[in-house]
């Protein structure tokens, strides 16, 4: 009788390896032009309509792409079911769970920036079984966390929410709105010229009206009414950024959504030829988004104090000038970023189906 290898049981699931996939050059891209946005954002401030590129639309570009990953990897685990779905959402909330402490661990360090790992941390965790969900209960849910998140704005105005991950800087049922979208996205977007295209003329055309709305509607005249019958229907379309209320949600998610397909449309599939090497730079720089946010903040947190200067245009085109390089020398060299490569293998480890029982004296 032929001997079992050793470090495996008779009743461990086994999983075959799955090949490493291709990255989708043009979703690195938009993810580059976010982390540049965030950038200027933090470190430029500039005025008039190039301020309202950068207010909102980079974060919730960042969200609508997580959303977008989130799918991606899930999809293995959603095709075979069984032991592969449940390593696939084990991974899932793995890399949650890091996220949070990562966040935790960088935010007395980030100076006036508001982190943002933690809320996507806490979405990862709350969404790992959306993948699989069919398209019409995505849209059920999304419904009800576009609802949820108007309604925490609305209480946080009049009589406050219980936690500042439902009204802050990045409220969560917004951002779990947005990662809903971004699954809905990977499904009917990211394969389909035709479905980019619609999205770019539909999308555009509703990030500028939304934008346009944030100029026009006088939020601080409503709230300074002491009515309810005025307060509670403004905060519900509060076009703000960063509100969560419904004008600012459709505006930041059409913008997000119309950003990746004109990045997708630009550069399609994984083409690798002189196209590839020409958007070579932001390509790096997206792959490793991680280790550039993280980076940026622990760089920039240091200047960015309460009595900072408003605008450091010098540092900012540094910081981009100096991440583009430096990601793309890292791309030459490694498939990963060092976050990313770090996150992968905790993911790996703590996902690993094949370790050896063990004996714990104590433990029946």
């Amino acid at each position: 009788m032929p001997s079992r290898p050793s470090g495996t049981s008779p009743t461990a699931p086994t999983t075959t390896p799955s090949p490493p996939r291709r990255r989708i050059i043009g979703l690195d891209i938009a993810r580059a032009l976010a982390l540049i946005g965030m950038v200027v954002a933090h470190l430029m401030e500039p005025e008039g309509w190039p301020a309202e590129i950068v207010r909102g639309f980079p974060s919730a570009l960042f969200a609508v792409l997580a959303g977008i990953s989130l799918s991606i990897m899930g999809s293995r685990g959603v095709r075979e079911g069984g032991a592969a779905l449940a390593a696939s959402r084990h991974g899932i909330i793995v890399r949650g769970a890091i996220l949070i402490v990562l966040g935790e661990m960088i935010t007395p360090f980030a100076g006036t920036i508001n982190v943002v790992l933690t809320a996507f941390g806490i979405c990862y965790i709350a969404l790992a079984c959306a993948p699989r969900w069919h398209a019409r209960t995505l849209m059920v849910v999304l419904t009800w966390t576009i609802i949820l998140s108007a309604v925490c704005h609305v209480l946080d105005a009049t009589v406050g929410v219980p936690s500042q991950a439902l009204a802050g800087a990045y409220p969560a049922f917004a951002w779990a709105s947005y990662m809903l979208i971004g699954v809905l996205a990977h499904r009917f977007i990211v394969g389909s010229a035709r479905a980019q295209a619609l999205t770019v003329a539909v999308g555009l055309p509703l990030a500028v009206a939304g934008a346009v709305a944030r100029n026009t509607i006088d939020v601080v005249a409503a709230v300074s009414s002491d009515k309810l019958s005025v307060i509670i229907p403004m905060m519900l379309i509060d076009p703000v950024t960063h509100s969560g209320a419904l004008i600012d949600l459709v505006t930041t998610a059409a913008g997000a959504l119309a950003i990746v397909s004109l990045c997708l449309l630009a550069h399609r599939g994984t083409r690798t030829g002189w196209a590839g090497r020409l958007v070579l730079p932001l390509q790096a720089m997206g792959s490793m988004s991680l280790t550039v946010y993280v980076c940026h903040v622990l760089s920039a947190g240091h200047f960015l104090t309460d009595d900072a200067p408003l605008r450091m245009p010098v540092l900012g085109t540094a910081t981009i000038l100096f991440t583009l390089a430096l990601a793309t020398i890292i791309r030459l060299r490694f498939d990963h970023g060092p976050l990313e490569w770090a996150l992968r293998r905790l993911v790996r480890t703590a996902t690993d189906q094949n370790r050896p029982g063990r004996t714990i004296p104590g433990l029946t």
